[in-house]
C-alpha cells in the first residue's frame, strides 16, 4: 500500500508541474487587463519578463533572510511573533474589509439579483421562479444560495445586502485563520505562516470581491476551513474535526456548486492517506464529508419541492455548459453567450432533448479540433489565459454595478475608473507571477524529495489536488476568471514555501561563491608568501 501511495503521489506531482510551469511562463510574459470603461472583457498586455523575475527573486531573498532572523530566535519567541502577525493581519483585514464594503455602493445585477430575489419571493410564499421556465427552474444550483439568503433575509429583511457584505469580511478573516492553522499543522518553519498572513492580506482580488453578493467568498473560506479540519483529523484523529469538515462542506456546496471540485480533492486525499497509514477510518471520514454535502443539497431540493409544489428537476443540463465552453464568441474562447439557456428554451425546457443537442454539438466540435490541431491549441491557450492571467480575476468588472445617480467616494471612483485602477492592477500583476512561480518551484522541489524517497506529509497536497481539478474544470466549462479564483487562493498557501526554497537556493549559491573567493584569496596569499 505504501508503494501504491508513493506512485499515486508521484503521478499527482508530475501532473501539477506542467500546469504551474505554463502559468508561470505566461504570467511573466503577458497579462490580461480590464479596461476602466469595461467595454471589452480583457485586453492582452505584454509584460517585462525580467522585471517579474527580478521581483520574484527579490521576494525570495527577503523571505529567506527573514527566516534566518526568525530561526535565530528561540521557539517561544518564534511562536509569539507568529501569533502577533496573525492577530495584526486579522484585525487589519477586518477593518480594511469593513471600511471597503461599507463605502462601496455595489448593487447586485444578473445572477446575483436573481438568486437573492428568489430568496425574497420564497419568503413571501411566491415560488414562481421554480417553474420549468423560471430562473431557478433552469438554474437549479441556485437553490442552495437561495436558502442561505432566505435565512439572512429572515434576520435582516429582504434585499438588505449590508449584512452579507460584513459576513464576507468575516469569511476573509476566517480564511486567513484556517490557512494559518493548515500551515502550522503541515510545515515546520514559522516564516511560512508569517508570509502567508502578509500575502493573504495583500491579495487584492479577495478584498475587491467582498461586496459581491454571491457565494464565492463563502465557498473559498469554508474550503480553507475544510482543509484545516481534515488535516487536523489526520494529526489528532478526533471525530469533531470531521464533523466540522462535513458541516462546512455542506454549506460551501450550497453557496457554489463548483465546491464539488474541492470535495473530490478531499476524497482523493482520504484515499491517499488511507493507503499511506493503512487505516480505513480515513476513507470513511472522506466518504462522510462527501455524503454530508450530497445529502445537504438533496435536503434543500426536497424542502423546496415540498414548499412550492413544483417537482424537483435537473434544470439546464450540464452538458450544455461544456458545449458553450467549446464555442468562440466575439473572438473569445468559451465565454458566456447564453447558448445553454437558448437551447433549453427552444426545446420547451425539456432536459433530455436539450442534452442531446449539446452532445451532438460537442461531437461536431471535437471533429473540427481533430481536423485542425493548430486551431485547437490556439483556442484552449486563449481560453486558459483569459481565465488565469487576469491579475484581478475580473473583480472590478464583476462589481462595477452601482445604483443610478450614486455619487462614488473619490477613492472608489479612482479604483474603478481612475489612476488607482492602474496602480492596483500593476501590483496584482506582479503578485500573481510570484504566486505562480513560487507554486511551481515548491512542487518541483517536492518532486525531487519524492524521487529521493523522502517523507512527504499527505495533508499538505490536499489543496493542490483541488488546483488540478480547477485547472481541468477551466478547460471544460464556461470561461470565467471568477471560477478559477478559489484555486488561485489555495496556491497562496504554497507561495511562502516556494519563495523560501528559491531564497535558500540563492543563499547557497552566494555562500558557494563567497567560499570559492575565500579559497582563491588563500591560495594567492600562499603564493605571495612562497615568492617572499
Amino acid at each position: 500500500m505504501e508503494k501504491i501511495y508513493r506512485i499515486l503521489l508521484g503521478i499527482f506531482l508530475v501532473c501539477l508541474i506542467p500546469i504551474l510551469l505554463v502559468l508561470s511562463y505566461w504570467s511573466c510574459r503577458y497579462s490580461y487587463y480590464g479596461t476602466v470603461d469595461y467595454s471589452i472583457r480583457n485586453l492582452l498586455i505584454k509584460d517585462s519578463t525580467w522585471k517579474h523575475i527580478f521581483i520574484f527573486l527579490l521576494a525570495s531573498v527577503i523571505v529567506y533572510e527573514g527566516d534566518k532572523w526568525l530561526t535565530a530566535q528561540n521557539q517561544i519567541n518564534q511562536e509569539k511573533i507568529c501569533i502577533y502577525t496573525l492577530l495584526a493581519t486579522s484585525v487589519t483585514a477586518f477593518l480594511l474589509g469593513s471600511i471597503y464594503v461599507l463605502n462601496n455602493p455595489y448593487y447586485p445585477v444578473g445572477d446575483q439579483i436573481s438568486a437573492t430575489a428568489f430568496a425574497a419571493y420564497c419568503r413571501d410564499g411566491n415560488f414562481i421562479m421554480l417553474c420549468s421556465g423560471g430562473y431557478v427552474g433552469m438554474y437549479q444550483q441556485q437553490k442552495g444560495l437561495g436558502i442561505l439568503y432566505e435565512m439572512l433575509f429572515a434576520l435582516f429583511g429582504n434585499f438588505n445586502y449590508t449584512p452579507a457584505k460584513i459576513l464576507h469580511v468575516i469569511w476573509w478573516v476566517l480564511a486567513i485563520l484556517a490557512g494559518y492553522g493548515f500551515l502550522k499543522l503541515n510545515t515546520d518553519r514559522a516564516i511560512f505562516r508569517i508570509v502567508y498572513c502578509i500575502m493573504m492580506l495583500g491579495c487584492i482580488p479577495f478584498l475587491l470581491y467582498l461586496p459581491y453578493i454571491y457565494g464565492d467568498v463563502l465557498s473559498i473560506s469554508f474550503g480553507m476551513v475544510m482543509f484545516w479540519a481534515v488535516s487536523a483529523y489526520e494529526h489528532y484523529e478526533k471525530k469533531r474535526y470531521i464533523a466540522l469538515a462535513a458541516c462546512v462542506a455542506g454549506i460551501a456546496v450550497l453557496a457554489r456548486k463548483n465546491t464539488w471540485i474541492i470535495l473530490i480533492g478531499v476524497g482523493i486525499y482520504a484515499a491517499l492517506v488511507c493507503l499511506k497509514k493503512k487505516k480505513g477510518q480515513y476513507l470513511l471520514a472522506g466518504f462522510a464529508i462527501l455524503l454530508t454535502a450530497a445529502l445537504t443539497v438533496k435536503a434543500v431540493d426536497v424542502m423546496y419541492e415540498y414548499r412550492s409544489g413544483y417537482p424537483n428537476d435537473i434544470g439546464i443540463p450540464s452538458i450544455l455548459w461544456i458545449a458553450m465552453g467549446m464555442q468562440e464568441t466575439d473572438g473569445m474562447a468559451g465565454v458566456y453567450n447564453r447558448y445553454q439557456q437558448s437551447v433549453f428554451e427552444d426545446n420547451d425546457f425539456q432536459p433530455e432533448p436539450s442534452a442531446q443537442i449539446g452532445k451532438e454539438y460537442i461531437r461536431e466540435r471535437i471533429q473540427e479540433f481533430k481536423e485542425n490541431p493548430s486551431m485547437t491549441v490556439e483556442f484552449y491557450k486563449n481560453k486558459l489565459e483569459d481565465q488565469w492571467l487576469e491579475p484581478l480575476f475580473s473583480s472590478l468588472k464583476a462589481t462595477h454595478s452601482f445604483p443610478e445617480g450614486t455619487e462614488l467616494p473619490p477613492v472608489i471612483y479612482s479604483l474603478y475608473y481612475g489612476n488607482l485602477h492602474e496602480m492596483v492592477w500593476k501590483y496584482a500583476n506582479y503578485y500573481q507571477s510570484i504566486v505562480y512561480l513560487a507554486g511551481a518551484f515548491i512542487v518541483i522541489a517536492s518532486f525531487g524529495a519524492w524521487y529521493q524517497k523522502k517523507e512527504l506529509p499527505a495533508a499538505l497536497w490536499m489543496p493542490l489536488i483541488s488546483v488540478i481539478g480547477g485547472f481541468l474544470f477551466s478547460i471544460l466549462w464556461e470561461a470565467q476568471c471568477r471560477y478559477v479564483f478559489p484555486y488561485y487562493v489555495f496556491l497562496i498557501l504554497y507561495a511562502p514555501m516556494g519563495l523560501y526554497a528559491v531564497g535558500r537556493m540563492i543563499g547557497g549559491l552566494w555562500n558557494l561563491h563567497k567560499g570559492n573567493r575565500i579559497r582563491n584569496q588563500a591560495d594567492t596569499d600562499e603564493e605571495l608568501r612562497e615568492i617572499a
